[in-house]
């Protein structure tokens, strides 16, 4: 009992964070420090943007002639987000590591909708105003339309198309896609576009439609920051452990202990924030 409740923190860490990860692929389109080093709730961070630039010959003024890269910053606070549940030592004992399991695969996904909820909560058009109507429906068509605004607006590659599922589903159906050769074979068979019109296409099945028929939006990489690090717990007789995904550096720390009622308390929590980066790399999607 006693060996496998010391054991659970590092575990738990270790699968909590790799199930993030993978509900998290839409992070990967925008501009990101993702730490794990020790922070605290309302800390700022400073993210840089990826912007555009353009590069010159080297002459005889060395080094000390001045490019065009623009590389720009946005302030990022942090939010302390926790899932938690209390347990009797029974209940560990009777359910063994089938209890550690489930309760990662419930506190990832619960800890990635706050995450994609700092984002979607940006997503308004007094942050970002450009807007396309694209009615009820989205057709490949206008998800080329909408690269075209944001190269016109000098927007930073890489890109993302963050829909909402009836989106998703009607690129999915789209004859142009369908169609396409060696590509429309895929779509059919495991329902992942993958990238279109030079975009890498998320699904975002809870986007919330913010008061302003959003259901989804093209971006380029600069047009919003996020940020995540470790949370500072230190509780005595409680104990601790960190992971930290190595291709993302997303973090994530469980800790555990025995409240005074005797239960367990099984915690895991993070540091995320998101802000708005350049508001001309985003186009908003609407139904109407």
């Amino acid at each position: 009992m006693a060996n496998s409740i010391q054991a659970a923190p590092a575990v738990l860490a270790d699968s909590v964070i790799g199930s993030i990860k993978y509900k998290l692929p839409v992070l990967a389109g925008f501009s990101s420090v993702f730490s794990s080093s020790i922070a605290g709730q309302g800390k700022t961070i400073q993210v840089p943007l990826i912007g555009t630039s353009t590069a010159t010959e080297f002459g005889a003024s060395g080094y000390l002639t001045q490019d065009d890269a623009t590389v720009t910053k946005a302030d990022v606070t942090l939010k302390h987000f926790k899932v938690s549940t209390r347990v009797t030592p029974l209940n560990i004992r009777e359910y063994g590591m089938s209890f550690f399991q489930n309760f990662a695969v419930t506190a990832a996904n619960a800890l990635s909708q706050k995450c994609l909820d700092e984002v979607a909560a940006l997503i308004i058009n007094a942050n970002f105003s450009a807007n396309t109507n694209t009615g009820t429906d989205l057709t490949y068509a206008e998800a080329v339309a909408s690269q075209k605004t944001l190269d016109d607006a000098g927007a930073a590659q890489p890109r993302a198309l963050v829909l909402n599922s009836k989106y998703i589903a009607d690129l999915r159906g789209d004859s142009n896609i369908v169609g396409a050769n060696g590509f429309g074979a895929n779509v059919i068979q495991s329902g992942n576009i993958g990238q279109l019109a030079g975009a890498n296409v998320y699904q975002f099945a809870g986007l919330p439609t913010n008061g302003e028929n959003l259901a989804g939006f093209s971006c380029g990489a600069d047009a919003i920051a996020v940020a995540s690090a470790l949370p500072l717990t230190e509780i005595p007789g409680w104990e601790v452990a960190n992971a930290t995904d190595p291709d993302t550096g997303l973090s994530v720390q469980v800790i555990m202990g025995q409240e005074q009622s005797g239960l367990y308390n099984i915690t895991a929590t993070m540091l995320f924030g998101a802000s708005v980066g350049r508001s001309g790399s985003l186009v908003r999607l609407k139904t109407a």
